[in-house]
């Protein structure tokens, strides 16, 4: 039971998640990290280029659970480190937040960093850029989702 509250996700949906998940009829699983450094109390964000969905809007930095990945944080780490080249650790993540939709679920992690310089992306094709920004400074162009999210956590945010 506390595993499955640490991972963000019910048995159910972890059954599917090891199924796998891009067969037609399946619930699709994706997961990704809202950066939080410690020293400068601001939050860090992907914004994503052309060839992804939601062009052009900030958002975590995450995607698409993976058959190699064990659970969502698996998938976390991994998703961060192809995007954005940033090791991360297990212990930096902590569940924040879960949307579901029909057929789809994305998961939200708080990843938590000491300084904001620890975090020096070399990004690949899915992003443009990585920016920091303060709790109540964040862009107009955030990722519908990601924007849903925050109106309903902004208050558990540290």
């Amino acid at each position: 039971m506390v595993k499955r509250k640490l991972l963000g996700a019910s048995e159910k949906t972890m059954k599917r998640f090891k199924q796998f998940l891009y067969e037609e009829d399946n619930e699709r699983l994706a997961a990704g990290a809202l950066f939080y450094a410690q020293d400068t109390g601001k939050y860090g964000l992907g914004l994503r280029s052309k060839m992804c969905d939601q062009a052009n809007k900030y958002g975590p930095i995450g995607g698409s659970a993976d058959t190699k990945d064990k659970d969502l944080m698996d998938t976390v780490i991994r998703e961060v480190g192809e995007e954005i080249g940033c090791k991360i650790t297990r212990e930096q993540l902590k569940h924040m937040y879960t949307d579901k939709k029909p057929n789809f679920q994305y998961h939200t992690f708080l990843c938590t960093v000491p300084k904001q310089s620890m975090i020096e992306p070399k990004l690949n094709d899915e992003n443009d850029s990585f920016d920091w920004f303060g709790k109540n400074e964040m862009p107009k162009n955030l990722h519908p989702g990601f924007s849903d999210m925050l109106n309903k956590t902004k208050d558990k945010l540290p």
